[in-house]
């Protein structure tokens, strides 16, 4: 992310990277911008863009490990650094829409781009100065992984289940009981140590066919507790689904709603609100409603 943020400060900066001034007066069209200026500006913003997104995908996660979730005490704690996690994320974006904005607009993109920057380097040091207090869960492989094999293992023994209640159907004097569900010691709360181990639940039974039998092959072998974690995650899609919807309008208000902006008269009194500053207005009801829904 810094990265890109440099290059957008250096391009802002340097008058030989940037297209000519439009003229002001609007009796000419403007120069868009071409060949290799167009591509350090598009590397810069896409540097931006992967740079968020790991921060937004790792940051709140670190965070939410340094609590015990197994103490009641743990739980509360690590929902109100979440509320407080989005109120700090608000303060910053009005920072961002207000003042680095202002600046953008009356001084320079490469002083709002700048203020970015060093902003970066320094939430970097701080970050870097607690490392060695952060609790950190050794990585175990990919969840994406362990989803693969539980529903992969699952088909694979349904299917061989079918195939040989086929063979006995065809083959009556082979088998003149009816086939009975056949289930490892493991799921009998056995283990291979004499030790008790926990039963799957009943919920999405069909993943349960997973450790019912021995895998098709080694590396589909799972244990009860991959098979609880696929359900959980299967359990949170939907809730998955319903923040795609969430994010759509999010978009708007960088996007359309900006665009729309800049068509209207936006002057309150002898103050001019700038176009982009339009977003101020959610991110100020998230700073109050955040601390509230701690309460």
């Amino acid at each position: 992310m810094k990265q890109g943020l440099i290059i957008l400060t250096y391009q802002a900066r340097s008058p030989y990277l940037k297209p000519e001034p439009c003229n002001k007066l609007k009796t000419t069209i403007c120069e868009e911008i071409h060949g290799g200026k167009a591509a350090m500006l598009f590397i810069g913003l896409y540097l931006v863009a992967f740079g968020i997104g790991g921060i937004k995908g790792s940051l709140p996660t670190l965070g939410a490990e340094q609590f015990d979730e197994d103490d009641p005490k743990g739980r509360k704690q690590r929902s109100t650094f979440f509320n407080y996690f989005v109120f700090c994320l608000s303060f910053g974006g009005l920072i961002a829409v207000t003042l680095v904005l202002w600046i953008e607009d009356n001084v320079g993109w490469q002083w709002g781009f700048g203020i970015s920057t060093i902003s970066i380097f320094l939430s970097i040091i701080i970050f870097s100065s607690g490392s060695c207090f952060y609790r950190c869960k050794v990585p175990k492989g990919s969840p994406l992984t362990t989803m693969f094999k539980v529903i992969l293992g699952a088909i694979l023994n349904v299917s061989k289940t079918e195939s040989k209640q086929s063979h006995n159907i065809a083959n009556p004097t082979q088998s003149p009981y009816p086939l009975l569900p056949t289930y490892t010691i493991e799921q009998q709360g056995v283990n291979n140590n004499g030790l008790e181990t926990p039963n799957p639940s009943q919920s999405r039974g069909f993943l349960n066919h997973a450790i019912e039998k021995k895998p098709a092959f080694k590396s589909l072998k799972c244990s009860v507790q991959e098979v609880e974690d696929v359900k959980i995650m299967l359990h949170i899609l939907p809730i998955f689904a319903c923040t795609i919807i969430l994010n759509c309008c999010l978009a708007q208000l960088s996007t359309f709603s900006v665009q729309q902006a800049a068509t209207m008269n936006t002057n309150i009194g002898p103050f001019k609100v700038p176009p982009a500053s339009l977003p101020v207005f959610p991110i100020i009801f998230l700073m109050i409603l955040a601390p509230l829904y701690d309460l």
